[in-house]
């Protein structure tokens, strides 16, 4: 029985293969080549039909049939996910800041504002629970990467039984990519050598532009394409990745339309800001400076805003302010100068944040330039978590100080005052800005179990779907609850299987029913949800939440024992239903209540991959895990290599070592890096100099930098043409994290110069510069003498360059404190 080719409607049939049936919608003449088909969406991706032709001996008596395109369902929408970085629910314009935030406007404005939206504290566990629909521990991401254990919750890898909403919408015919940062790939995949299913296009995004880790500079990020690094700011002074990104985001967008105008796409947008380096541009940093936003400081501050919030209905009238925590210095309390570095942070940083939400606005109007407005699904989320502390009390010029734990001095940071935010520093501001731009609630980034740490503002719009615009909504939810969101809007269900594997029910629920005008102060969903991060922790029941009280502040690299995980905590008791803010702590008053929320928490972190909880302990920290250098003393390498991650690199940390390069020099004489690992803000270089006209060109130099706070150099004289051996030989002081050493540097066996140093960096080289063999891929060690600018490409041969890496050195002392210590980095590192 044959269909008539006069068939335009759509039919449903029955597809087999595999021997599985699969009930889909097919638009066209089956068989034909412009033929489509839906999915029902219990497996992902489908079985392959069967032919449904004819073959026999010759093509011209057989029939040709090809298998439908697989497109989503008719109304289904495209989506603008955004999310920025370390954004407090105060800091924006749209939910009561100082700070103008246009395009955030715009969104709430033609839809609606979310009020009581919640992350996880941290960013690489918030984007984990966001792209799965599945709480952080149950996404493999209770923790950064960085302290990963061996435990379902806290391995740092997103399992497969939790697929992402890129890979759903792909199978289903969307486009698929992802803009940004990426701090969802384990540090030990995140070399060359992969492997890749954890990086963006192995977790169902298509295209992936972007940053790999916790952090990057926008003057010269560690950017891949894909898989691959790339390098679109060398010879381009000014290029700044915030706009380079939207550029990329506008041009991925037009692309789609253009070959395929009918295909919807998941845009997921997640710029670097404002996380630290904050990096604006001079014009935004004028911009801001002008408005004088932040000269009152920072706990007039809070008051503006919750003001604004109040007038804006972000607040209910019955809010309260919390109070100004002891632990931070009132702004009144502060010198002259201390008020002028500390507004200088603020001005840079309010100019990152509104930079960051006037390039997302202008990915917002290519939607609208493109005539897809009316058809795209904007979700814009205000920060991964609260704003960040760990700029520590005085901020810094170069966040790497902090994750040394090294605090600079005010005096000493001024003389970076006039270039702060520029591609000379790395800046953080002071932490208590942090806890004015979470007004109205207390504490910050880190901490999971109060709503500084954890709430985000939120908005969304839909033309034609969302209808109450400029609508604000006080139902609870979470990160978790948008991946649900979006399957709904695209008529979408979530698979029982997914590449061949048995899926993992989502924890969120659909947000969808919040649009309705009508159910607007409709009961959540919601009623319940857990918090966790590093020991702090938190329950929200049907109103109420029980927290504990953080047992360290976020803002210090403390290297002292934590408490007993369970029993070393006080926990406090909200009625947030009628105390939004959790400023009257009930614990003394209904200690059966707060029993009766623990007993919930215990329950859920039971469910979701919570325990083992643990706050920090020498297992922990030296647990084993996959590791590309784990084990290894010696390292060879030969010709170019580059941008190689601090996993996959010789450690020089801490220990002796020698560095041995055998190079081959042409005629007319050489220079260039040989090996470099960090960049301006840290680190060090082995190369030859350029020297100055021909002066001083070739000759054999090595540098080390002290956190762009000190450079010790050694050089020895220009080699001439012909092969060389050239040794850096270091030996430390002895036991110690920072401790100096003596290092020589010899020239075919002959020793050319020798300088020691005082201290060397203890805990980590900078995070978003790479190691790189035979050129500078980003910013170079060198500052004054022997600068140079990246790649400065070897002219030489590197015939073998081979690191020789002696036992790390630590007191017994600093071995007791490693796991405090490397607690804390990793914290502050996310």
């Amino acid at each position: 029985m044959s269909i008539p080719k006069i068939l335009a409607g759509a039919i449903t049939i029955a597809l087999l293969g595999s021997g599985t049936a699969l009930a889909q919608q097919v638009t066209g003449v089956p068989g034909a080549a412009g033929a489509v088909t839906t999915l029902d969406g219990r497996q992902l991706p489908p079985p392959d039909p069967k032919f449904g032709g004819e073959i026999k001996q010759k093509a011209s008596e057989s029939k040709e049939w090809w298998a439908p395109r697989v497109v989503p369902p008719k109304a289904a929408p495209n989506v603008l996910l955004i999310m920025t970085d370390d954004v407090g629910f105060g800091a924006p314009g749209t939910f009561g800041g100082v700070v103008p935030t246009p395009a955030m406007d715009r969104i709430a404005k033609s839809g609606v504002r979310y009020t009581n939206f919640h992350s996880t504290s941290l960013c690489s566990p918030s984007r984990a629970a966001l792209i799965t629909g599945r709480n952080h521990h149950v996404a493999g991401t209770g923790v950064v990467g960085e302290i990963a254990t061996g435990f379902p919750g806290y391995n740092s890898v997103i399992r497969k039984e939790n697929g992402t909403v890129g890979a759903i919408l792909k199978e289903n015919g969307y486009a698929t990519s992802w803009f940004g940062k990426n701090h969802n790939t384990p540090s030990f995949q995140s070399t060359q050598a992969g492997p890749f299913d954890q990086w963006p296009v192995g977790l169902g995004f298509e295209y992936f532009y972007g940053f790999v880790g916790g952090d990057a500079s926008q003057w010269q990020p560690n950017l891949y394409r894909n898989t691959t690094a790339i390098y679109p700011f060398e010879g381009k002074p000014g290029w700044n990745l915030t706009t380079a990104m939207a550029d990329e985001a506008i041009q991925y967008m037009k692309q789609n339309q253009a070959i395929a105008p009918g295909k919807p796409f998941l845009l997921y947008y997640v710029p670097g800001g404002t996380h630290a380096p904050h990096h604006p541009t001079p014009e935004w940093i004028k911009k801001i400076g002008d408005m004088h936003l932040f000269d009152a400081g920072w706990n007039k501050l809070r008051e503006t805003i919750f003001a604004n919030q109040k007038k804006l209905g972000i607040m209910p009238a019955n809010a309260k302010l919390t109070p100004w925590p002891k632990e931070l210095p009132q702004w009144d309390s502060l010198s002259v100068l201390e008020k002028k570095l500390f507004i200088k942070q603020a001005d840079v940083y309010g100019a990152y944040l509104a930079y960051t939400d006037h390039e997302i606005g202008r990915v917002i109007q290519a939607v609208e330039d493109l005539g897809q407005l009316d058809n795209t699904l904007i979700i814009y989320i205000s920060g991964d978590n609260g704003a960040s502390p760990e700029g520590m009390l005085n901020g810094t010029p170069n966040e790497f100080t902090t994750f040394n734990g090294v605090a600079v001095p005010v005096k000493a940071q001024l003389l970076w005052y006039e270039f702060w935010g520029s591609e000379r520093t790395f800046p953080h501001f002071a932490a208590p800005w942090a806890w004015a731009m979470d007004t109205p609630f207390k504490w910050t980034k880190q901490v999971a179990s109060h709503f500084g740490g954890t709430s985000q503002g939120m908005a969304m719009s839909w033309p034609g779907h969302i209808k109450d615009a400029g609508g604000i909504r006080r139902q609870f939810h979470h990160l978790i609850d948008i991946t649900p969101t979006i399957l709904e809007a695209a008529g979408i269900p979530a698979p029982e299987t997914l590449n061949g594997i048995k899926q993992r029910a989502m924890d969120g629920v659909s947000m969808a029913y919040t649009w309705d005008k009508a159910n607007a102060s409709a009961p959540s969903r919601r009623p319940t949800q857990y918090f966790e991060m590093l020991g702090n922790r938190a329950i929200y029941n049907d109103g109420w939440v029980a927290a504990t009280t953080p047992a360290t502040l976020p803002w210090e690299l403390s290297s002292g024992t934590p408490p007993d995980v369970i029993t070393g905590y006080k926990w406090e008791l909200y009625n947030v239903a009628e105390d939004p803010t959790e400023s009257t702590d009930l614990a003394a008053k209904m200690p059966e209540k707060l029993k009766q929320l623990q007993d919930v928490f215990y329950a859920e972190a039971q469910k979701h991959d919570v325990l083992p909880l643990d706050n920090s302990s020498l297992a922990r920290w030296n647990s084993p895990r996959p590791n590309l250098t784990a084990g290894r003393t010696v390292f060879t390498y030969s010709g170019v290599l580059t941008g190689v991650p601090n996993s996959g690199a010789p450690s020089i940390l801490n220990k002796s070592y020698t560095i041995t390069a055998e190079v081959t020099i042409p005629k007319g004489g050489a220079e260039g890096v040989i090996v470099t690992d960090g960049g301006r803000f840290g680190g060090y270089a082995l190369l030859l100099s350029k020297g100055v006209g021909g002066v001083r060109r070739g000759k054999p130099v090595f540098i080390y930098n002290l956190l762009d706070l000190e450079r010790t150099t050694w050089a020895g004289p220009e080699l001439v043409a012909g092969k060389h051996t050239i040794v850096f030989d270091y030996k430390v002081d002895g036991p110690g994290l920072g401790k100096g050493g003596t290092g020589v540097l010899s020239v075919d066996g002959k020793e050319v110069a020798r300088n020691t140093m005082k201290n060397s960096m203890p805990i980590t080289l900078p995070e978003d510069e790479t190691f790189d063999v035979g050129q500078d891929t980003r910013t170079g060690v060198a500052l004054v003498e022997y600068r140079y600018d990246p790649p400065f490409k070897f002219t030489g041969t590197i015939d073998k360059l081979t690191f020789d890496l002696k036992p790390a050195q630590m007191t017994k002392e600093e071995q007791k404190q490693a796991p405090a210590r490397a607690h804390a980095l990793a914290r502050a590192r996310d």
